[in-house]
């Protein structure tokens, strides 16, 4: 007998909760009502229906939509927070990296997302610690696009 999916059920009754939060004015945290707050809750019925319902087809997806949201809600507020280029390449790599390892295989991937999201992310104070060899990092500064293009076609295009 197929079973029938839950995941409709769980997202009419999030947007239900939503928005009888609004009609009665009951905050659980400041921007809940803003578009990133509904990413953030679609997020969350992703990863509720893959957590309950044992099926990981959804798990990525909830959790890079519970991460933007968690990031669009957080920029500008902490000056420690990523960017959003750098920010949104962690979240993804996270979350391929989280699910990576439910399923105990192909942790390549979110590790190396995740690696060059962090890279992303530091990328002025590395450069800025190795100030002596200042002539050597500005030109890396300005070409280093390519070696993120070169690293991923050779290994797109690499014989297994």
């Amino acid at each position: 007998m197929k079973q029938r999916s839950v995941l409709p059920a769980y997202f009419l009754t999030a947007i239900g909760i939503y928005f009888l939060l609004q009609k009665f004015n009951i905050a659980i945290f400041p921007g809940q009502e803003s578009w990133q707050g509904l990413i953030l809750l679609f997020g969350a019925v992703f990863i509720l229906n893959s957590l309950i319902g044992k099926d990981d087809t959804y798990l990525v997806t909830g959790l890079i939509l519970a991460g933007l949201g968690i990031h669009f809600l957080m920029s500008g507020k902490n000056p420690a927070w990523p960017g959003h280029p750098a920010g949104i390449t962690i979240i993804i790599g996270a979350s391929l990296l989280i699910a990576s390892i439910k399923a105990k295989s192909g942790y390549a991937a979110g590790l190396t997302v995740l690696l060059a999201g962090l890279f992303l992310h530091y990328f002025r104070q590395i450069t800025a610690s190795f100030s002596q060899l200042d002539q050597g990092i500005s030109s890396i500064e300005n070409f280093w696009p390519f070696l993120f293009i070169a690293a991923g076609l050779l290994l797109l295009f690499r014989k297994k």
